[in-house]
């Protein structure tokens, strides 16, 4: 068990992406879980036929904390389930660290932000508290101004609006762009 900064939804991309390819196919059991399991084997005479009842499979479990995502990953039967598993732990916990990556811990200052270019056009419903459990109240557009007041792992408190629609509440830190951002050193 390890924890990394993906949310579980990126966790189970990421997976699909390096782990679910030939002879391998992925699926989601629940919001926590998902499954990679080989469904194809060579046979004898060098043919591809479809396993029945998967013995090599890698079982992957997300849990949100304040910390990050809290993962889980069994593998059993031959050793490539157990290469791909390293493959997915290589990638997940190297981005929290590489500046290049959208896995890593971002962290932003407080001061004045803007919601993410994506959301354009459409209203960002502000969480009411930091999990992705917890109630939305109204949107916020790209437009709208935002100050961040605090991070708590990978939630950020804004504060938004203007006059009488101001409000606070909580967006992931990969949703926001700070306004002043640090000038970066060194070549790409």
């Amino acid at each position: 068990m390890t924890t990394v900064y993906a949310p579980p939804r990126e966790v189970f991309a990421a997976a699909e992406q390096v782990m679910a390819l030939p002879p391998f196919s992925f699926r989601v059991i629940d919001d926590h879980t998902a499954e990679v399991a080989q469904v194809l084997a060579n046979g004898f005479f060098g043919q591809w036929s479809k396993v029945k009842h998967p013995k090599t499979k890698v079982r992957i479990e997300c849990h949100p904390t304040a910390r990050g995502t809290e993962l889980t990953m069994i593998a059993q039967g031959q050793r490539s389930a157990t290469i791909r598993a390293v493959n997915l732990l290589r990638i997940l916990t190297r981005g929290e660290r590489d500046t290049f990556t959208v896995y890593r811990l971002r962290a932003i200052p407080p001061g004045p932000c803007s919601v993410v270019q994506s959301w354009a056009g459409t209203g960002y419903p502000l969480f009411l508290g930091p999990d992705y459990g917890a109630k939305r109240s109204l949107p916020v557009l790209p437009a709208t101004p935002l100050v961040a007041l605090e991070q708590v792992g990978r939630w950020v408190r804004v504060r938004g609006g203007t006059g009488d629609d101001i409000q606070d509440g909580w967006i992931e830190a990969d949703q926001l762009v700070p306004e002043f951002l640090p000038a970066r050193t060194g070549a790409a």
